[in-house]
């Protein structure tokens, strides 16, 4: 669906504040005839540019190029760079107004060095608003919304309402493109606000159709038909073709979005033949994609044909991605109904190529940036404004922070103190009872002190377990809370604060997962049965793969088909799943080196031998006992606070097998093994 409106609107206002001129088109020929001066024949271009340019025929307007192009020519002759730089930007002017966008681009791309050498700053603003066009035109939104935004900041500051909202309609016009209709109807009503503000009633009826085509998306008929109808309204009695042609094509899509499809049909049909009348061809293609929908809501398959293939004609002759894609669209659900699978099939996929390339996640990914470039610029002037009060609260915030940290050092003291008197009278009394009871058999003090060992190891599991399932339910709280936030703040810097809670919630939901599994391993009643090994490593490939696997990274697997070995399978897993996962996570970084990781495995005398091997950033050599105890971390990469190889530790040990690692100095490979024996009822085959 496009929003032609919102160029007409930008057109019309870019081409400058010039005088009405009495002279007709044929008088202004014939003065050219005779004159000789070159000054006399530049103010005679231009109004024969500025003539033809107010028609919308494609006749007079081919003629208008024609004579922008000899003003421009006359121009260059006579170095003239004033000249040059208007002949050009309104050169650029009657391509996008035709629709050749590429030849646009590259008027307009030869005459802006020249405008901002010689510092004409409104012609300067005027190439920018047409460039955002052609880049609009040419579904390029990231470029245009660019563009853009940087002719609103200047019109801003200019303070001319009329070009504030033009170029607030071209904004809204770009993100209707791009399918977020709620945010472009938000830049429509703001330059609806500016027109009415300024009292400017030249343009409030494609204002309001353009409202109206955002209601349609969003599904709000009547609040669309209300629109359209205002739009006819403010015109009468005299409606151009063109808003005529918008309103009429905006209500068939209301009539067909309330699947009244005989009325939306007359609509369509209307806004066809002024379209037609005029040469629009975009909105000739638009229409014809929009009667081939009703065709088909109706089954009437075959007459929808000749509509979508006029549509698809001049989207490729055109380059117009936008309307080729609703095309491929229409065509494959045609075909779908009328069960050529096939022909259903080769559209869909073209369908989704072509939306894929225009709509790619690289460039959200440029606007999100652009949108938060623009916010920031616009911020700071508020920043600025409260720099002061800030200044003043934070000095009260570090006086009233200070006397809080004397008087909580002071409470730390005494608690301090009183613990220490505690523990000394505690020492005393236990030392006390020691001497009175030294003849008490040593071996009860040997019971008595491993029941109490097994007791607090009892505990601190249970405690772990609890205390992990406890703080779950308010991280998952905070997560929610802080996704919430995300959609709704537009502060950078709250976005900022937000999204590093949102991640460090998500990293301690990690070390929480890994505490649980950590009270399963030493809970859980041992399972012993066939284990099929390279079926654990493929999930765990799948799984990594899934969450997504780093750069030119290479998995490399050598286990023995139909390997099958005796053991838990679930102790198994974790064993693997985290030497896999650590392995992936610390890959070098280097440009220079092809990442690998290398998982082997075999039997050998009864033993099942697992190597995990990769060339990453490596363990160093003190740190080779310390990295299977709990809670130590060997970087500050870790994102679960030391847990995963104690995991793979505690599993490796609960299968009778011993884990280690070692470190290839020549090659700098790192290599982490299990040794796993066989447990009875079982028996490993390769």
């Amino acid at each position: 669906m496009r929003c032609a409106l919102g160029c007409t609107i930008c057109l019309l206002l870019t081409f400058g504040n010039c005088p009405a001129q009495s002279h007709s088109e044929d008088s202004l020929l014939s003065i050219l005839k005779r004159t000789t001066k070159n000054y006399e024949k530049f103010e005679i271009y231009k109004n024969l540019i500025r003539t033809t340019y107010a028609r919308n025929d494609a006749e007079a307007l081919n003629r208008g190029l024609d004579y922008a192009q000899k003003l421009l020519n006359l121009a260059k002759l006579q170095s003239d760079s004033a000249s040059i730089v208007w002949a050009g930007r309104v050169l650029g002017q009657f391509y996008n107004k035709l629709e050749r966008p590429k030849d646009a681009l590259e008027i307009l791309n030869q005459v802006l060095p020249v405008a901002k050498r010689n510092k004409l700053e409104e012609e300067e603003k005027r190439i920018l608003n047409n460039l955002g066009l052609a880049y609009t035109f040419l579904a390029e939104y990231h470029r245009a919304l660019e563009i853009y935004y940087q002719v609103l900041v200047l019109r801003e500051q200019d303070g001319n309402l009329p070009e504030i909202a033009a170029t607030l309609n071209n904004i809204g016009l770009a993100y209707f493109k791009l399918r977020n209709f709620a945010k472009a109807l938000e830049f429509y009503e703001m330059a609806l606000a500016r027109l009415n503000e300024g009292n400017i009633t030249d343009f409030l009826d494609q204002q309001y159709a353009n409202i109206g085509l955002c209601y349609n998306q969003l599904k709000q008929f009547n609040l669309a038909r209300e629109a359209f109808n205002k739009a006819l309204e403010v015109c009468k009695p005299n409606c151009t073709d063109k808003v005529q042609v918008n309103a009429n094509f905006g209500l068939g899509v209301t009539h067909y979005g309330m699947k009244e499809y005989d009325e939306a049909e007359l609509q369509f049909r209307k806004a066809l033949d002024l379209a037609s009348q005029s040469n629009d061809v975009r909105y000739i293609g638009e229409n014809n994609i929009f009667l081939a929908k009703v065709k088909i809501a109706l089954n009437q398959l075959d007459a929808a044909i000749p509509f979508l293939q006029q549509a698809e004609q001049i989207a490729q002759s055109q380059g117009f991605n936008e309307l080729l894609i609703d095309t491929y669209r229409q065509y494959s659900i045609l075909y779908s109904q009328s069960a050529n699978y096939q022909m259903a099939s080769e559209y869909q996929q073209k369908y989704i190529q072509l939306k894929d390339s225009v709509y790619s996640e690289e460039l959200i990914d440029r606007i999100a940036r652009i949108q938060t470039h623009y916010a920031e610029r616009e911020n700071l002037a508020i920043i600025r404004a409260k720099e002061e009060v800030i200044r003043r609260q934070r000095m009260l915030n570090y006086s009233i922070g200070l006397i809080a940290v004397l008087a909580a050092s002071m409470v730390f003291i005494l608690f301090r103190s009183n613990i220490v008197v505690k523990k000394v009278n505690q020492a005393l009394s236990q030392a006390k009872q020691e001497l009175e009871a030294l003849n008490l058999d040593l071996d009860n003090k040997v019971r008595e002190k491993t029941a109490s060992l097994e007791k607090l190891n009892r505990e601190m599991e249970h405690f772990i377990y609890k205390s992990s399932h406890d703080i779950r339910g308010p991280l998952a709280t905070l997560k929610g809370l802080t996704g919430v936030a995300l959609m709704d703040v537009k502060d950078p810097v709250a976005i900022d604060y937000m999204q590093r809670l949102d991640s460090t919630a998500t990293k301690l939901n990690r070390v929480l997962s890994r505490l649980l599994i950590i009270n399963q391993v030493n809970q859980a009643t041992l399972t012993i049965e066939p284990v099929k090994v390279n079926e654990v490593v493929d999930e765990i490939i799948n799984q990594e793969s899934r969450n997504g696997l780093p750069p030119r990274m290479k998995i490399i697997k050598e286990i023995p088909q139909g390997l099958v070995f005796p053991s838990d399978r679930q102790l198994l897993g974790i064993i693997l799943s985290n030497l896999i996962d650590n392995a992936l996570k610390y890959h070098t970084q280097s440009d220079r080196v092809e990442p690998f990781v290398r998982i082997k495995a075999g039997m050998e005398n009864g033993v099942l031998k697992v190597n995990v091997i990769d060339n990453g950033i490596g363990v160093n050599a003190q740190d080779s006992d310390k990295i299977f105890q709990i809670f130590y971390r060997g970087t500050e990469k870790s994102e679960t606070g030391g847990v995963g190889l104690y995991l793979c530790r505690l599993a490796t040990e609960r299968l009778q097998g011993k884990i280690g690692v070692a470190v290839t100095h020549q090659e700098h490979h790192t290599n982490f093994f299990v040794e796993l024996p066989e447990i009875p009822n079982g028996k490993a085959v390769a």
